[in-house]
């Protein structure tokens, strides 16, 4: 992907993550969780990897 295509992406996708009282943690724009523990998420959105 170009950089004009993801600065268009970007203008025209809306992605939250919220994260309650440290327990509960929602993330809108998610393609696939590609692996996951109790010390780190990682997953792909529709603008790029995450990982945390």
């Amino acid at each position: 992907m170009t950089i004009e295509e993801r600065k268009n992406l970007s203008q025209t996708t809306i992605q939250n993550l919220i994260l309650e009282n440290r327990e509960k943690l929602s993330i809108s724009g998610v393609l696939d969780v590609l692996s996951f523990d109790d010390q780190v998420v990682m997953v792909e959105t529709e603008l790029r990897t995450f990982n945390r």
